[in-house]
């Protein structure tokens, strides 16, 4: 599907175990989680703590996008990247997508295509994290197809374009618009299970006697393990989709 790098020493952890390979992302679910509950509680501190959570977002979803693509019998140099180059791929991937999602926001706003436009802004923090609305959900989703072209384009030796990933979605349309709806489908069914296990946090801070730290161990394990979980899912269906469309092309 992709070319591989010219790098040969993976620069992320070498798992031998395969289902700790679920868990490689975990530590950047953690940040991006624990960032967000900094932003969620305002003040000066909020702008610069979701950046950090949209970039911890992204390496997370480099470091599964990798992992799903060696799977799917693909090739891919994302896993020779360094921090730093991973980091530079963030400034090149993640301002298009927030001009995108400020577009969205605006369109959604003026036309009263739903009653929360607010959540548009949220698209790429959807990814993972649950949304609001099915319509939010479904946004998210598009939103991850177009984040996974921008990210596969750094095996072609390529600065990652938002256009570029936008024509070729539509180069690939007949199998990444129905993993885009399955997407969303995981999406909106995850979405009663999440919120049944959020009551239960809810309530056993309020009620339980466990000491104020545990309670907070086990609010993040809840956080995290859910954006684990929507993460590798939502990958795993859209390279599977693009690698599908791959197969299906004449002289593959």
């Amino acid at each position: 599907m992709i070319a591989p790098s010219a790098a040969t020493r993976p620069a992320f952890p070498n798992v031998s175990f395969g289902p700790f390979r679920l868990l490689e992302a975990v530590p950047w679910l953690l940040v991006a989680a624990t960032m967000r509950v900094i932003a969620f509680a305002g003040g000066l501190i909020a702008l610069p703590a979701i950046m950090l959570a949209n970039i911890a977002l992204l390496l997370a979803f480099v470091i599964v996008t990798w992992r799903m693509v060696l799977a799917t019998d693909g090739r891919s140099g994302l896993g020779l990247l360094g921090l730093s180059q991973q980091i530079g791929m963030a400034r090149a991937v993640l301002p298009p997508i927030f001009g995108l999602l400020v577009a969205a926001t605006a369109v959604a706003a003026v036309t009263g295509l739903t009653g929360r436009p607010g959540e548009f802004m949220l698209g790429f923090d959807g990814i993972a994290f649950d949304q609001a609305s099915h319509a939010g959900r479904l946004w998210s989703a598009l939103v991850a197809a177009l984040v996974l072209l921008m990210v596969l384009q750094v095996d072609e030796a390529s600065k990652p374009s938002l256009l570029r990933a936008i024509r070729r979605f539509g180069d690939h349309a007949r199998w990444l618009i129905p993993g885009v709806l399955l997407v969303a489908v995981v999406a909106v069914l995850l979405h009663p299970i999440q919120g049944y296990v959020r009551g239960w946090v809810t309530q056993m801070w309020q009620d339980s006697p466990l000491p104020v730290a545990l309670k907070s161990l086990l609010s993040m394990v809840f956080i995290f393990s859910f954006a684990t979980v929507r993460l590798w899912l939502t990958v795993g269906i859209l390279v599977f989709a693009l690698r599908q469309s791959y197969r299906a092309q004449p002289g593959a």
